[in-house]
């Protein structure tokens, strides 16, 4: 059973939200497979390889229930969308699994969070998440909060690199497919 199908894994991607402080490092190896480097990222917080694996959850939420149509009350013109993509460090996964954990209750009590996918590469080692809030302040009343400042500090022990972005979309841009989210991903500047 993977970590991150389970809803702690949503998260994982916010635990970067407001984590920018260290720069990535280079640690680039040789590939037996292509002969070309496999570094933990490319430089923009994406891994090198190609996640053909990805495994998404659907997406879903408080504001979001694909079995009643979608979006739920109340309804609005814009939302905030945010994205992480991290690159764990195997070691460590028990541990960030336990962090995580202790930031669903907090997660899920928010009132301006409409939905959530998360998404995992095992070929890679990346785990993403996305995320759709009803504006800022809901997304950085989670930032903010206690259990997530806590998981924010030990964002490079799960990690070698991440990168965390956000960005207004409209109720027709609802819900984001994965492709938009990883876009957006690879053209942010990296995290750490």
């Amino acid at each position: 059973m993977s970590i991150f199908t389970h809803t702690p894994c949503i998260a994982l991607a916010l635990t970067l939200a407001a984590c920018a402080s260290e720069p990535a490092g280079d640690s680039t190896t040789d590939s037996p497979d292509t002969g070309t480097d496999t570094d933990d990222s490319t430089g923009t917080g994406e891994p090198a390889c190609v996640e053909d694996d990805l495994m998404p959850s659907p997406f879903a939420g408080p504001g979001f229930d694909p079995d009643k149509g979608g979006l739920q009350e109340p309804l609005q013109d814009s939302y905030v969308a945010s994205t992480t993509v991290l690159v764990l460090r195997p070691e460590k996964a028990q541990e960030f699994v336990e962090t995580v954990t202790a930031m669903i209750p907090v997660l899920l009590a928010n009132p301006g969070l409409v939905g959530f996918s998360t998404a995992q590469s095992m070929k890679c080692g990346t785990a993403r998440t996305l995320a759709v809030w009803r504006d800022d302040a809901a997304m950085m009343n989670f930032v903010v909060s206690d259990e997530h400042v806590a998981g924010m500090t030990r964002t490079s022990e799960f990690s070698t690199t991440g990168t965390v972005t956000s960005w207004k979309v409209t109720r027709a841009e609802l819900p984001i497919a994965w492709d938009v989210a990883m876009t957006r991903a690879s053209e942010a500047t990296p995290s750490y």
